[in-house]
């Protein structure tokens, strides 16, 4: 058995992930979270001021994480149809990885108080924001389909969102094989003159 080597304050936030993800914010109590944690109740205090505390760190990390990783892929110098698909990807593989922090932050916006929830909103509307730059430039340039941005970004976000609902590693497709479906089917609904799909190494790829 490895020794766990992670700081007090992680092993407080990893307990709060699990029993935030399987109780729900409100139904876990904070002496649980430190029971989890192998510390006293008290000793939280030392690290976060409160429970709210906590789960804003969680979705502000979590979110960060998912933008700053968006940001790059709209600047590489690549098509809009490559940067859609590692977009896609980003998505899938960020959201089957953490996949508990980020059901954390899809039902418990709701718990957020004040200017928490202003704060977390603000990210997750950066991120829409994001996507619907990258529709838009496909579609002054000409390879995706008119559209609406704001729904077509709701419906890709929403569909690989819930690639976390249902995923399982291991299973019968790696993340990488779900992430060239679902590339293919997005693309096909939004590319002006999709691209054939090719084979590659066992998988689907734009």
């Amino acid at each position: 058995m490895q020794p766990d080597t992670r700081s007090v304050r992680e092993k407080i936030r990893a307990a709060a992930v699990q029993l935030f993800a399987e109780m729900g914010y409100h139904a876990a109590p904070l002496r649980d979270i430190a029971s989890l944690a192998g510390i006293q109740a008290a000793s939280i205090y030392y690290h976060y001021p409160s429970k709210q505390a906590i789960l804003v760190e969680i979705m502000d990390t979590h979110m960060r994480d998912l933008n700053a990783h968006l940001e790059e892929i709209l600047t590489r110098p690549v098509s809009v149809a490559e940067r859609l698909h590692e977009a896609i990807a980003n998505h899938i593989r960020l959201h089957t990885t953490y996949k508990a922090e980020f059901f954390i932050i899809d039902t418990e916006i709701r718990a957020l108080e004040g200017e928490n929830r202003e704060q977390i909103l603000a990210l997750r509307d950066h991120y829409e924001h994001l996507l619907q730059r990258l529709l838009e430039e496909g579609i002054e340039q000409g390879v995706l389909r008119p559209t609406d941005v704001k729904v077509t970004s709701y419906a890709v976000i929403a569909m690989c969102t819930e690639v976390a609902s249902w995923f399982r590693s291991p299973g019968r497709l790696t993340v990488q094989q779900v992430i060239d479906i679902y590339s293919q089917l997005i693309a096909e609904g939004v590319l002006l003159h999709p691209t054939p799909a090719q084979t590659r190494e066992g998988s689907v790829r734009l």
